[in-house]
């Protein structure tokens, strides 16, 4: 199989007890990872189709980044039409030469009127079954800069004290959630929060998404005065622990691996915690499946550098129909028996 089913002790158990039941979940996660999110958008529109309508329990969506409008696909009204919609435009996106962050914005900018009228704005903040749960960032007030020197000094400096603790990251800039009510219910702490409505949808999703020094930073009503930044230098791929008594927390992602923080990246002894995961059921492709894709590698920013328009959309479109077979899987494995013949230890990735 392409796609490997993987969980934690009290998940595994579970799953190859009864199976992996739709309603058991009560947790949804999104990571970080920009353009790698396109390995999930055929099994977002296969769940959306024929997986959660069988869900009536509510589910909270929890994201960052990239993670973040995902999730806030699923707390549409029509989850597998703006999946398509996500996924069309996405693909199609151009820039000129020289990547630059007002250009970036504008574009994304676009995408999400489209995405996110007034009216399925509305729908999204006020979803009482699909709860969602934005991470993103922000300034300090005395470091709250949205120049290339302010962000190259922050990046520093957060960077730097990251090889010793990762709570110097999140001392610089503090996590923020904003959701229905402020709640903070997938944490078993109490960070920061704004309470998520239709008018501050639109400036919240950009916000998670917003990469320091490749990205314009902005500000959310009803938040504090500063600049709001990418969630996923706190929650890149959300090492846990959830706040999930009794269920399940279901994380498709979109590389068998797990790095908790953006600065992590190379700091290859920051990893997630088997006991963090216990109750986590993930989805992800298999490294041989990535290795068998054009160039050897999931999707990333660096296409948009290393090849052309052209090259690039090609390159993404191959792999989207090569995902389809990790939909197959899915489906197969489920069919079959629930997932229980094919779901393994999730400490094999960690």
């Amino acid at each position: 199989m392409g796609l490997q089913i993987l969980a934690g002790k009290k998940a595994l158990a579970e799953i190859q007890q009864y199976g992996l039941r739709p309603e058991r979940i009560k947790l949804m996660v999104g990571a970080s990872g920009g353009p790698k999110w396109l390995m999930l958008s055929r099994l977002d529109q296969y769940l959306s189709e024929h997986f959660f309508p069988q869900v009536t329990q509510p589910i909270s969506l929890l994201g960052s980044s990239i993670g973040s409008w995902r999730m806030a696909c699923y707390a549409q009204e029509d989850p597998l039409t703006i999946f398509k919609e996500f996924e069309n435009f996405y693909i199609n996106q151009r820039y000129s030469d020289k990547l630059d962050p007002k250009e970036i914005t504008a574009y994304i900018e676009k995408v999400h009127a489209h995405l996110f009228s007034p009216s399925r704005s509305a729908h999204v903040a006020s979803n009482s079954l699909r709860k969602l749960h934005i991470v993103a960032v922000r300034n300090r007030k005395l470091l709250n800069g949205r120049s290339k020197i302010a962000q190259g000094f922050g990046l520093l400096t957060a960077a730097t004290g990251n090889l010793f603790s990762s709570t110097i990251v999140e001392t610089m800039y503090p996590r923020v959630i904003i959701s229905p009510e402020a709640s903070t219910a997938p944490y078993f702490f109490d960070p920061e929060s704004i309470e998520l409505t239709a008018e501050n949808l639109s400036q919240s999703l950009i916000a998670s998404g917003a990469i320091p020094m490749v990205m314009e930073p902005t500000k959310i009503p009803g938040g504090k005065d500063r600049w709001y930044w990418d969630g996923g230098l706190v929650d890149y791929h959300f090492s846990g622990p959830f706040n999930v008594d009794d269920g399940l927390v279901f994380y498709p992602h979109f590389f068998p691996k797990i790095t908790p923080g953006w600065l992590d990246k190379a700091i290859p002894w920051r990893k997630a915690k088997a006991r963090d995961y216990d109750n986590v059921v993930m989805l992800a492709p298999s490294e041989a499946f990535i290795a068998s894709l054009p160039y050897g590698k999931i999707p990333d920013r660096k296409d948009f550098e290393n090849l052309s328009n052209d090259e690039r959309e090609a390159y993404w479109n191959n792999v989207l129909e090569r995902t389809n077979e990790l939909v197959d899987d899915l489906r197969t494995a489920l069919e079959k028996d629930g997932g229980r013949s094919a779901v393994m230890q999730i400490e094999s990735i960690l």
